[in-house]
């Protein structure tokens, strides 16, 4: 049964199909929060608003679209109308970001760690790395990029869910792709072999700056759930471009949404859910 039918099921009163529906949106609705805000923290409380949003407003979908667009739709005007988060206040923008990384291009690899200890902190720095980027861009540039390359949705949809026009949509989405070729372009290693940064020479820096605690790494311990889209880093690599490379990156992590999300949904609409 596709998601369009579950809503229709819901909406009538199908308890059942209701918990269903939710739990097959709550993943996608926590990455969407979580490459917007920047925080697994602030993310998942803005997952639980947006989930509680789509149970208590499912009346008004009226299958004209696909379920997942009404749900970005609700998704992105919460996450654009939330206060500001304290991640994005630590990212003073691309030039500054790109400078960063720039001064530690020499820092010698991270060595008081094992080898296995290692791999967990590169995996933590990348993905920091790759958020911080994110975070350069101003929200709605952020939204931007990440409907239309990293879920490769059409203007069309794009336009629709951030509730713009077309050209305002694609205006949004090459300025956010301008913003991101200036930190990645010569400098990521991970979009091209070739270029000179690497997570094991930036893992020292982020250490030191506070950006991450080798002892607790916010990113590389969140759970993960497989995506069937076909994204992988590796996928046709030597045919894709920085850009298409850089959305590869992030939408092959398919972070999975913590189990409190759904409890406090539950939590806060009984009536609703069982």
């Amino acid at each position: 049964m596709d998601l369009n039918a579950l809503a229709h099921l819901a909406a009538q009163g199908d308890r059942a199909a209701l918990e269903r529906l939710c739990l097959e949106v709550r993943d996608p609705i926590y990455r969407l929060a979580l490459r917007t805000l920047g925080s697994p923290h602030d993310a998942e409380d803005a997952a639980q608003e947006i989930l509680i949003q789509v149970v208590t407003h499912l009346g008004q979908f009226q299958g004209r679209a696909q379920l997942m667009t009404w749900v970005y739709t609700i998704a992105t005007r919460s996450l654009l109308r939330t206060r500001r988060r304290a991640a994005e206040d630590q990212v003073r923008g691309a030039e500054p970001f790109a400078q960063w990384l720039d001064s530690h291009l020499a820092d010698p690899a991270y060595g008081p760690a094992e080898k296995a200890e290692l791999h967990l902190l590169e995996e933590e720095c990348r993905l920091a790395c790759t958020q911080g980027m994110l975070l350069c861009l101003t929200r709605e540039h952020r939204i931007a990029l990440l409907l239309g390359d990293v879920l490769k949705l059409s203007d069309r949809e794009g336009a629709q869910i951030c509730e713009v026009s077309r050209a305002t949509f694609r205006q949004r989405l090459a300025r956010a792709r301008k913003t991101i070729r200036l930190i990645i372009g010569k400098r990521c290693g991970l979009v091209d072999p070739g270029n000179s940064c690497s997570c094991s020479r930036q893992i020292g820096a982020c250490v030191q700056a506070g950006i991450m605690d080798p002892q607790r790494p916010v990113f590389a311990h969140l759970p993960r759930v497989g995506l069937t889209n076909g994204m992988t880093l590796t996928r046709g690599a030597s045919q894709l471009n920085e850009l298409e490379r850089f959305a590869e990156l992030i939408g092959s992590e398919g972070f999975q949404a913590p189990e409190s999300v759904w409890a406090q949904v539950r939590l806060k609409a009984p009536d609703l859910v069982t």
